[in-house]
C-alpha cells in the first residue's frame, strides 16, 4: 500500500528504478501513540535503518539515532515511531511508503563532546506477543475455528489490526494452554495446526498469516536484473547449503482430550534423489510428536511441507541495491542476472535491511530450492 498522489505505477516504477537516471528520496519519521494515531514528526533522526528477516521471532526491525531534543518528545514506554520513504517524482510531487510502525526500547545514550544522542531500537509489533505470557490458563472448547481462536488471543493481548485469512478448519479437541505460555508461542502452535504461514507484521502494523504455499507455486512479486537499468551494486554473491538431510519423515499428531491420533510418513525413495533411501542405501529418519492438529489431511501437507523443505538444498543469494520500499515479508523475486544463471531464477526473499539516507544502499538475501 503506497500513497500514489495520482502518478500511475508506471510513472512510480520508472522514478524508483532510476530509469531517468537520477532520483531524490527522503524520509519522515512520524511518532505515533500507542493506538498508532500520529501525535508529531521527529526530527533530527540519523543512523537509521529498516531490516526483515523471514525466520527471527520478531521479524521486523529499526534502529534510530535521536538528538537529545527528540528525547524530551517521547514516552518510551508507549509511543512509537513509524518512518516513510518519500520518492520525489520528476513532475514535483511525491510518493510515499511506509516502512513499518515500530515500539521502541530503551535507548542507550552516547555523548561525543557536546553532542549527546541516544540509539534506539525499536521492533514491530510481535515484540507485545513475546512479552506476554497467559496469566491463567486459556480453554479453547472444541469445534472453535482455529483462525477465530487465533484472533481471539491476539485481541486479547490489545492487537485489533489482524488479517489472517479464513479458514474453515475447528479445533477437533478441546485444548488448554496454560500459565506462563508466551501469547506468540500459543499462536504459533495453532498456525502449525492448520498449516498456516508463521506471523508477520507488516507496514501498516496488521498482523498477518496465510495458508502456507510451497515456493515453487508463488506468483513473483519482484523483478530485477543487471541489464539496462539496472539499480543493483556489482557485486554478486551464491552459496549452496547441502547440508546432511533426512530421507524418511515421520510426524505423530495425538490429542490427548478426544484419544484421536494422525500418523503420517512421507519416504524419499526417489531414485534421482542423491539423498533418497535408494541411493543413500539406507534411511535416515526425522521424527517429532505434534499437540495436535485439526485433521489427517492437514497432517499429511504439513509432513510433505517438512519433507519439501528438508529433502532440498538452498541456494542462498546475497546482493545489494538502491532502496527500494516495496519490499514486504517472504517475497519472491525473479532474478534476471545472465553472468550468473542462464536464465531468469526465482529465488524466496529471507531477509533486508535498508539504510535510511539519500544513498542508502539495501542489502537482500534470498534463497532458491535445489532438489536433492
Amino acid at each position: 500500500m503506497i500513497n500514489r498522489h495520482g502518478y500511475s505505477m508506471e510513472e512510480i516504477e520508472a522514478a524508483l528504478r532510476i530509469k531517468n537516471g537520477t532520483r531524490k528520496v527522503s524520509f519522515r519519521y512520524e511518532l505515533l501513540n500507542r493506538n498508532d494515531l500520529r501525535i508529531g514528526i521527529l526530527d533530527g533522526i540519523t543512523n537509521a535503518s529498516v531490516s526483515y528477516g523471514e525466520f527471527r521471532t520478531i521479524k521486523r526491525s529499526a534502529t534510530f539515532r535521536l538528538n537529545e531534543y527528540n528525547q524530551r518528545n517521547i514516552n518510551f514506554l508507549t509511543d512509537q515511531i513509524q518512518p516513510w520513504f518519500i520518492l520525489h517524482m520528476p513532475q514535483g510531487g511525491t510518493v510515499e511508503w511506509s516502512l513499518g510502525i515500530f515500539m521502541l526500547e530503551s535507548p542507550s545514550r552516547k555523548v561525543v563532546g557536546k553532542i549527546k544522542t541516544r540509539d534506539i531500537g525499536a521492533y514491530d509489533k510481535t515484540l507485545i506477543l513475546e512479552q506476554d505470557r497467559f496469566s491463567s490458563r486459556l480453554f479453547i472448547e472444541s469445534g472453535t475455528n482455529f483462525v477465530s481462536a487465533i484472533v481471539r488471543i491476539l485481541n486479547e493481548a490489545g492487537l485489533t489490526k489482524v488479517d489472517i485469512t479464513e479458514s474453515e478448519l475447528v479445533l477437533p479437541a478441546d485444548r488448554e494452554i496454560g500459565i506462563g505460555v508466551k501469547r506468540r508461542e500459543a499462536i504459533h502452535d495453532l498456525l502449525r495446526a492448520i498449516n498456516y504461514t508463521s506471523m508477520s507484521v507488516d507496514e501498516y502494523g496488521y498482523i498477518r498469516a496465510a495458508p502456507y504455499v510451497e515456493p515453487a507455486r508463488r506468483p513473483v512479486t519482484i523483478v530485477y536484473s543487471t541489464l539496462k537499468d539496472s539499480i543493483l551494486h556489482p557485486e554478486l554473491n551464491e552459496s549452496l547449503d547441502i547440508a546432511g538431510r533426512a530421507n524418511v519423515f515421520i510426524r505423530v499428531a495425538l490429542n490427548i482430550e478426544s484419544g484421536n491420533e494422525f500418523v503420517s510418513v512421507y519416504r524419499n525413495d526417489s531414485i534421482t534423489s542423491p539423498i533418497s533411501t535408494v541411493n543413500r542405501g539406507r534411511v535416515i529418519t526425522s521424527y517429532e510428536e505434534i499437540e495436535s492438529i485439526a485433521n489427517q489431511e492437514t497432517l499429511d501437507n504439513h509432513v510433505r511441507r517438512i519433507a519439501l523443505e528438508s529433502t532440498s538444498a538452498y541456494s542462498h543469494l546475497t546482493f545489494d541495491t538502491a532502496l527500494i520500499p516495496i519490499h514486504g515479508s517472504a517475497e519472491t523475486l525473479l532474478c534476471d542476472f545472465p553472468d550468473m544463471f542462464d536464465s531468469p531464477t526465482r529465488f524466496s526473499e529471507t531477509s533486508w535491511e535498508m539504510q535510511l539516507s539519500f544513498d542508502g544502499v539495501m542489502n537482500h538475501e534470498a534463497r532458491r530450492v535445489i532438489s536433492l
